[in-house]
């Protein structure tokens, strides 16, 4: 019986409220942060990969004609998005990478979690009702118990 051992890593509660603390931190540093409505995100004119090229070029053309320009046209504020935008890609690739890590990370610590459980409800239900384990087995076995569907059995050719 060899015990599975896919993710160690000692997680204290004084380490939760630090890395807490960091990511309000983090929030912090970029107070203009949004947080969007699916509608309102599905809604939106996005700059994709293959879009991207037409978006600069426009920005390009637009300060080089700025007498072609509508005098409301805020230039700055849209350079000022594009590099804003262009600096927080690699801070996002990086969070994206740190999120997928800890979610791997906390689905192989449930992993190793469940395998010890349903090694040790075996070793319950072997036991047996003598060592005062009935209540245990009972609420342990709730998880192995199979949902099962009513199938129509097919009628007889004679019944049809």
């Amino acid at each position: 019986m060899q015990q599975q051992n896919l993710a160690s890593l000692v997680v204290t509660k004084e380490l939760q409220a630090q890395l807490l603390s960091l990511i309000q931190q983090f929030r912090q540093h970029l107070p203009g942060l949004i947080a969007l409505e699916a509608d309102e995100r599905k809604a939106l004119t996005m700059m994709g990969p293959k879009s991207e090229g037409f978006a600069r070029l426009g920005l390009v053309q637009m300060r080089q004609n700025p007498d072609l320009m509508p005098r409301g046209l805020d230039m700055d504020g849209a350079f000022a998005d594009l590099e804003a935008r262009d600096n927080l890609i690699p801070v996002l690739q990086a969070l994206q990478q740190l999120i997928e890590e800890l979610d791997d990370t906390v689905a192989a610590l449930g992993s190793d979690v469940m395998v010890v459980a349903n090694l040790v409800y075996g070793i319950l239900k072997s036991a047996g009702g003598g060592a005062g384990l009935d209540e245990a087995v009972r609420e342990m076995s709730i998880r192995h118990k199979k949902s099962r569907k009513k199938t129509e059995k097919p009628q007889a050719d004679s019944e049809r």
